[in-house]
This record gives C-alpha cells, structure tokens and sequence, in this order.
C-alpha cells in the first residue's frame, strides 16, 4: 500500500482562456475545479490506474469537505487531520494564445504545534500498514522542513521505500536523506543554464551522486522528453512535444505511472514506457488527471525509448 502526504493540500481551480493580459475581464467557458497538492493528485492518478493508497495531510474548512468527497469518490482512503481555517485554493491560468500557464497560490493553513504532534501520532500508526511513501508538495505556513525529513526518516527507519518530489528550497536537505525515488524539476535544479544539454548534465551529476547513497530511482520530465536515471544507466522516453500543452500535475503523473509500473513488476523498458505515457497523457488535455488506465494506450507504443551514454 502506498501512503501519500500532502502538508498543504488544495481545491485547484483551472481556467483556459484565449490571449491573457494584465488589466483584461474574461469569460471562461471552460474551467475545472479539482483536490490538488501533489501526494493528493499522485494518489488520484494511482486509483485511476487500479492501485490503492491512503492519503494523509491537513485539512480545515468547507473545502475539506470537497476534497475528501472527491478523494473517497476517487476510491483513495483518506486519513487526513482535521485543523483549524480553511484549506487553500490554488488557481492556474493556461493562455491557449500566448501558450503560457499563470499560477496562484494562497499560503495554506497555519499549522499549530498541536496540529503537528497529531500528525505525527497518526502517520506512527499508518507506517505499519504501508510499504512506500509520497512526500510532495508545499509546507503550511507553521511546519519546518524539520517537519518533512522526520517524517522521511521514520519511514526509512521502518524500511518503507520514500518517494520525495522536493520544493526548491528544501530539495539540498532532503536529497541529503538519499530516499528511494526522486523527481527534480530541471529549471530549478539548474536555473543558471538556458540551454538543454547544460540542464541534463547538472542533472546526471546529481543523480550520480544519490545513486552513491543508495537511491533507485531519479526522474525529470521536460516538454518531448521523460529522463529516468538508475544506478544501471539513464534512459529517455521521447515523444512528440507538439501535443504536450497542458504541464500542470503532469509531474505527478509521472511518478504515479513509475510507482504502479514497479508496483506490477514491469519489465524495466516497459515501466518506462508506461510512467512516461503517464506522463505524456496528462500533457495533451487540460483535466490534470488521465481518464483512466485505458487512455494511456495510444501513447505507449509511440514513445521511444533510448539509452543515454
């Protein structure tokens, strides 16, 4: 079973419009509203897939309501602490135009020092029900990063596998803890190199070096192109990067589609081919989510998969 931990969960709203500007009024026909944050959106994507998780985090208000409502619909089990406020809404934009997408996010709710002690009383408790971790997305105001990596190392301490996918400002200290599964983002990782080939090799140093303390795994996706590294070697999964317009929770996606593969037992190209079909899906409509596990079946025979030397 897989255990998903959303700090800082959202209602997200998505609105498409055509040529955004600032000062502008719009009228949007097509707008979305879903439960996000990224362990939630993993957990989602893993139901749609047919594997089950629990989804853990803070959650307060009349959102929370919608949240868990959508999660149990979902078929995602749902353990979340309950805390004073109201869950937060995080609103994208996607400019079909201008072929941009436009983010806000509220801060999120303030965690109170009682809120985090029942938090860790329950995660104790679910540990031993569970044999892999999601740790992704923001902290509320009111938690640390402290916060984060004991919840990291009382998982590895209990031998569960730890997927992280770290903000930038905590990924140093949680890259420090080597967990099984890893997904950078490759702008932030190297936000100095505008050129790709400079981006792949900050990234290949990186995934060295954890894969010299033990990780399995390190992913990134970028626009055409998924990049798994293995303590084996690195591969890409390349696809056509005129259909992927849509990046929101495509992340997610990503790592939702590699935990399932592993979870089956995939043969190793095979894995990769259906975390990047994942992945690839999710880009190529505006819903964050893939209708289900059928909807990946156009894109798994037209990725291409290659070995990097």
């Amino acid at each position: 079973m897989i255990l998903s931990v959303t700090l800082n969960p959202s209602v997200d709203m998505d609105f498409i419009v055509n040529g955004l500007r600032a000062g502008g009024r719009y009228r949007t026909n097509v707008s979305r509203r879903s439960p996000g944050g990224s362990g939630v959106n993993v957990s989602i994507i893993l139901s749609r897939l047919g594997h089950p998780s629990v989804a853990t985090g803070f959650l307060a208000g009349f959102n929370a309501y919608y949240i868990l409502e959508e999660l149990r619909r979902e078929g995602v089990t749902t353990n979340f602490i309950h805390t004073q406020g109201e869950t937060r809404i995080s609103v994208c934009i996607t400019d079909l135009a201008g072929d941009t997408e436009t983010r806000l996010h509220e801060a999120g709710l303030q965690i109170t020092k009682r809120d985090a002690e029942a938090f860790s009383r329950s995660y104790d408790r679910i540990l031993g029900r569970v044999d892999q971790v999601v740790l992704g997305g923001s902290l509320p105001p009111g938690l640390s990063s402290d916060f984060c990596i004991n919840l990291l190392r009382k998982a590895k301490d209990s031998s569960i596998s730890v997927v992280v996918c770290p903000r930038e400002e905590d990924r140093e200290i949680m890259l420090a803890e080597y967990p099984t599964i890893v997904s950078l983002d490759l702008a932030t990782l190297a936000p100095g190199y505008d050129d790709k080939d400079s981006q792949l090799q900050k990234f290949l140093a990186q995934a060295v070096e954890l894969h010299r303390h033990g990780t399995q795994w390190v992913v990134t996706c970028e626009p055409g192109r998924v990049i798994f590294s293995t303590p084996q070697g690195t591969w890409t999964a390349k696809g056509s990067a005129d259909e992927m317009k849509y990046s929101y929770a495509s992340e997610d996606a990503l790592l939702a589609g590699l935990l399932a593969a592993l979870d089956e037992r995939m043969p190793f190209e095979e894995a990769l081919r259906f975390a990047a079909a994942c992945f690839w899906e999710c880009t190529t409509h505006p819903e964050k989510f893939p209708a289900n596990r059928e909807a990946l079946d156009q894109f798994l025979p037209q990725l291409v998969i290659d070995k990097l030397d």
